[in-house]
């Protein structure tokens, strides 16, 4: 429900506050003083176009804050939780717009989005203008109108509906990915056969092609290798000037005829002997590489041939030799169920013509079950389009039959005649402005009932309308306000007088700028407010007589409502 709004510097309202009531809550005034910019005011902070010239003029920008009440309300609240906003029982809206035409938008005073702010707004309040009315006349959208007049006896239809085309989609899914037809699958395993016998001959190990470009480097480098292994080899032992080895065998020589005389030379002495013994070693392993040094010419072509293949099998299998062996284990598991793919087919087609029986079955069902929901809607329609002055008008509810979907098999369409003797014909090509704005009322109050949205909202739903008519209007906003919050704004007294909250917005000139006011009215107020829009002098007792006699008819019509 909304509680509040708040409006600063917006077209001709300087500074405004408005606390709305739980009913029905009638917005009144002269033409221009600012009704149809309170409204735009709500419409902002819902997610309404930032239009900068609504500035006001002199100001920087312009500022709308409103507060709604949710602690009712879970599907809002899930909807701020999804946007990980923090929230109890309350949101606060709060929109503003530059002369720059920088736009703001802040819920519960975390920034936000164009896009986040509609998907929680959307939960919030149904909005209803002259040209508010596109989602009725758009005939995609009147299959699910007619679903959520349904509610729960067509919900669970359709999500058995929606899990026999997951079945399908999953069936379609296996027997695409056998393949095709005979040919293609014959293609396909000829293929496979090839690469993975190619792929098997090869023998490919996950480590060689590593190894094999460590093993080329050195056959390049063999030379190089081999010499700075020698001339080391040389160094610690064959060297006739003396080597590392002999030195170190003459140095322990000489350290253990002095052993006696020190202690800390038996130390010494065995780390000598571990030189020479290390020295030895390491001359020994250099030999042994210098043996690995020798290669030939066919060992070398061997290698790069080794690396050529795995290069030309990058191109085909893989960007590693890991890739490839992935690519032959999953072609290897293809193959087998290629070789079993007519017995798969065979079972897939068998279950795909039963699921495909079944969904026909349930689209029918689904089917069934909205006609007769149509019936009762066409019904409830008419009945309230009678009691508004629209007693020739026809409506019905057509159906036309289309390949099942996630929503049934059928599109559904509203058609309409205004007069007697007329065809029906789809509503949006043959109703007028008056003639919408009465059918749209009549099927808020009929949809009301299953209390959509907490608030709404209806900008000068009486155009066109007058007399009796009127004060059947007057009494399904009193209807609709008893399971939501009903906003309004009228020019007609009958359509006021059914007010639980009534405000009078009136503009003002102060110091050379215009400037739109707003009071809540208490009963005598609401009664001078009635007798103005009827024509009358809200000061003459005739006239004070005919308002109030309409706002106790109104009082005690909607007491009488439950």
């Amino acid at each position: 429900m909304l509680k509040s709004i708040s409006i600063n510097d917006f077209a001709l309202i300087d500074k405004m506050r408005v606390e709305f009531g739980s009913g029905l809550n009638v917005i009144t005034g002269e033409t221009g003083a600012g009704k149809s910019v309170l409204i735009s005011a709500i419409n902002l902070a819902l997610g309404g176009r930032a239009d900068r010239t609504s500035v006001r003029t002199g100001c920087d920008c312009l500022r709308v804050e409103a507060v709604f009440d949710i602690s009712n309300d879970k599907i809002t609240v899930n909807a701020l939780n999804d946007l990980g906003i923090d929230v109890e029982d309350t949101v606060v809206i709060t929109r503003k717009v530059t002369l720059e035409g920088k736009n703001d938008i802040r819920i519960n005073g975390v920034s936000a989005t164009l896009n986040m702010l509609k998907s929680v707004t959307v939960h919030l309040v149904d909005i209803y203008g002259q040209h508010e009315h596109q989602a009725l006349l758009d005939n995609g959208t009147h299959i699910h109108f007619l679903d959520k007049f349904l509610g729960n006896s067509i919900e669970a239809v359709k999500q058995k509906l929606n899990s026999l085309l997951n079945e399908k989609r999953a069936i379609l899914e296996k027997i695409n990915n056998l393949g095709g037809d005979e040919f293609s699958r014959e293609r396909e395993r000829e293929m496979l056969e090839y690469q993975v016998q190619e792929l098997e001959n090869a023998n490919l190990d996950l480590n060689e092609e590593e190894e094999l470009l460590t093993k080329k480097a050195r056959m390049e480098n063999a030379q190089r290798i081999s010499e700075a292994l020698g001339s080391a080899r040389e160094l610690l032992f064959s060297m006739p000037s003396g080597s590392v080895c002999d030195n170190a065998y003459m140095a322990g020589k000489y350290i253990s005829n002095v052993e006696a005389y020190d202690s800390d030379l038996t130390e010494i002495l065995e780390r000598v002997e571990s030189i020479k013994i290390e020295a030895g070693d390491i001359a020994d392993t250099l030999e042994q590489k210098l043996e690995e040094c020798e290669y030939n010419e066919l060992d070398f072509r061997e290698v790069d041939s080794r690396l050529d293949l795995i290069k030309s099998f990058k191109r085909k299998y893989g960007a590693s030799i890991a890739e490839m062996l992935e690519y032959l284990k999953n072609s290897q598991t293809r193959l087998l169920e290629l070789e079993d793919t007519e017995a798969l087919l065979e079972e897939y087609s068998l279950k795909l013509k039963q699921i495909e029986t079944y969904i026909n079955e349930v689209c029918a069902q689904i089917t069934d079950i909205r006609k007769v929901g149509a019936l009762k809607l066409q019904r409830a329609i008419l009945s309230q389009l009678k009691e508004l002055g629209m007693a020739a008008s026809t409506f019905e509810v057509a159906f036309s039959p289309i390949a099942p979907q996630h929503n049934g098999a059928d599109v559904v369409e509203f058609m309409f005649s205004a007069n007697a003797g007329e065809p029906l014909k789809p509503l949006v090509k043959v109703i007028s402005g008056g003639e919408m704005s009465r059918f749209m009322l009549a099927f808020k109050v009929v949809m009301g009932k299953l209390k959509s949205v907490d608030t709404m909202i209806f900008d000068e739903i009486d155009n066109g309308i007058s007399g009796v008519v009127s004060v059947a209007v007057g009494q399904k906003m009193a209807l609709l306000s008893k399971n939501a919050q009903v906003i309004t704004v009228t020019h007609l007294a009958t359509i006021a007088s059914f007010a639980d909250t009534h405000f009078q917005i009136a503009k003002c000139v102060n110091g050379g700028k215009t400037n739109s006011t707003l009071v809540s009215l208490d009963y005598n107020g609401q009664i001078c407010e009635i007798a103005r829009l009827a024509g009358g002098d809200n000061e003459s007792t005739l006239g004070l007589a005919h308002a109030q006699e309409l706002k106790n008819n109104a009082i005690k019509f909607s007491a009488g409502l439950k």
